[in-house]
């Protein structure tokens, strides 16, 4: 549960701003038409309207740039729903049993790639379509080009994507093929002229392989943010405004342990980079150094007193954490925190008040 409340709340900050999969509002027939004149294949996403993983498919995964930028530079983009009109002829045709079913043909109707379920990352996705249409991209294939030296901005995206695939291939996330992905990354970084880190192909290490504005390439990042290839810099200046959300979120939930030499880093940053308009971070930075001195009666009462002046995104945020953050105050504390929740209630939705509910049941000693 406390990897789906985790999730959820990254979510907020994990979209990228527009440029998301252009889905075409065009028959079958009309999309083969159409990728023939262009030169592309077919991209069909067969769903159905009570299907889960495919809205979540459509709310995490398709409005993402790289997602985007990828889809419809391949191909004619369309969704078919699989319960009504051609749908269930052609769900049929491609023998569609489980949904969301992705599926590429080119113009003749030959299948190239047929993929089922959803994904949990963009470069995932991306990834495991590219090595179902392009044999040079296979698994064995990318191992191969890769131990003979080759370094490609091409080879290193799609070998590191495979490697944050396998994480979570598995019900026990495998945190090494993490590291894996990340080391090969930041190696091909390092090998890299200036002129080569600034360019629009490698803009993948900046907007996939980047965590916290301490790592040394976000800080390059940073230092060289002007410099980046003109079709880019839109996507450099929103991942640094991203990782800046999400270390000022980490203090705010209490993700990390408080330091105050790196909170100082951190805040400095937003400030010298100009990320505070309309005061976004103002009431978080207040939040953060009431709870780094420990006092959580004090840190209640700044929650009673202005939770509402929050950014709509770390006030959600809060609210999934509220155990962990109280998890060590006092009882009367944490009766104030659960009084707190039931007052909040009613200025969410059902999804919010399922999972802060668990809130609750934590705070109050009723685990989930």
């Amino acid at each position: 549960m406390k990897k789906i409340i985790l999730f959820l709340s990254v979510s907020l900050f994990a979209l990228s701003l527009v440029a998301q999969t252009n889905f075409r509002d065009i028959t079958y027939k009309e999309a083969l038409a159409a990728a023939k004149a262009e030169k592309k294949l077919v991209f069909i996403d067969f769903y159905t309207s009570w299907c889960g993983p495919c809205k979540m498919m459509m709310k995490n995964i398709f409005p993402l740039k790289e997602v985007g930028n990828y889809l419809n530079s391949k191909f004619v983009c369309i969704k078919i729903d699989a319960e009504k009109g051609e749908g269930p002829e052609l769900a049929k045709r491609y023998q569609v049993k489980a949904y969301p079913t992705f599926v590429a043909i080119n113009p003749a109707e030959e299948i190239l790639m047929t993929k089922v379920g959803g994904s949990g990352s963009g470069s995932g996705f991306i990834g495991s379509i590219d090595r179902l249409i392009d044999p040079d991209k296979t698994p064995e294939r990318m191992k191969q080009r890769y131990e003979s030296g080759e370094r490609t901005a091409d080879l290193i995206f799609a070998y590191a994507g495979l490697k944050m695939e396998e994480v979570y291939k598995n019900r026990q996330p495998d945190m090494t093929k993490k590291d894996e992905a990340f080391k090969m990354v930041q190696d091909y970084f390092d090998g890299l002229k200036d002129k080569e880190r600034l360019a629009e192909e490698n803009v993948f290490i900046y907007t996939t392989y980047t965590e916290s504005p301490a790592d040394a390439i976000v800080r390059y990042m940073i230092a060289n943010r002007d410099k980046f290839a003109p079709a880019i810099k839109n996507d450099i200046s929103d991942r640094i405004k991203e990782l800046y959300k999400m270390d000022v979120l980490n203090y705010l939930t209490a993700r990390v342990s408080f330091n105050q030499q790196q909170y100082d880093i951190v805040k400095k940053g937003v400030m010298d980079l100009g990320l505070n308009k309309d005061d976004y971070y103002t009431t978080a930075f207040r939040f953060i150094e009431s709870y780094s001195k420990g006092d959580m009666d004090a840190f209640m009462t700044l929650c009673e007193k202005e939770y509402d002046q929050l950014n709509d995104d770390y006030k959600s945020s809060l609210m999934y954490s509220f155990a962990d953050v109280f998890a060590n105050a006092d009882e009367a504390v944490k009766k104030r925190a659960a009084k707190f929740i039931r007052h909040s209630f009613l200025d969410m939705d059902a999804t919010m008040i399922m999972f802060v509910a668990q809130q609750l049941m934590q705070l109050e000693g009723k685990g989930y």
